[in-house]
């Protein structure tokens, strides 16, 4: 399941406090469901020293480590991440060495990802997202095989997965 995180104060998605501690209930209850973490409430929070009044915005700067993103990955495997968007794209784009790192460690739980359901809306993060990718591949800052895990093999897997489900 994607789940664009939101707040209480009248956007939309699932509802969670800073720090994500209804996620983490999830997470734990429901081991077998695998969550796909989305939208800027859960990317900004990849950094440890992200403040709640940036929690719904794209912060900038290095990432610092201790970010609640990369411990909830880290204890659940459940929790994946959807890197669609600004939001995703920002995560990345904002520590280009921290996030090389990331896509390393996490590189069976991460998904590329649009965002957008019309073709005119291309041009932006998604492209944006593609050649950060492209350009960490070809510089040998990730592997090839996290490269191909993230931009399609990670979705291939979870497609065929829920074909083996929705057949038994």
């Amino acid at each position: 399941m994607i789940f664009h995180f939101g707040g209480a104060s009248g956007d939309y998605g699932v509802v969670d406090e800073f720090g994500l501690p209804r996620l983490e209930y999830v997470l734990d209850r429901f081991p077998a469901l695998k969550v796909l973490g989305h939208s800027q409430r859960f990317w900004s929070l990849i950094s440890g020293d992200a403040p709640v009044d940036v929690w719904n915005g794209y912060p900038k700067g290095r990432v610092a480590a201790g970010g609640r993103v990369v411990e909830l990955m880290r204890r659940y495997g459940n929790l994946c991440g959807d890197l669609s968007a600004g939001s995703g794209y920002n995560a990345l784009s904002r520590d280009p060495e921290f996030a090389c790192d990331f896509i390393e460690e996490f590189q069976d739980r991460l998904f590329y990802g649009t965002d957008f359901t019309r073709l005119s809306a291309v041009h932006g993060p998604a492209e944006k997202l593609a050649a950060f990718l492209d350009e960490a591949v070809l510089t040998g800052r990730i592997s090839r095989a996290a490269y191909e895990k993230v931009c399609r093999g990670n979705a291939l897997r979870l497609i065929q997965a829920a074909r083996r489900f929705a057949a038994s």
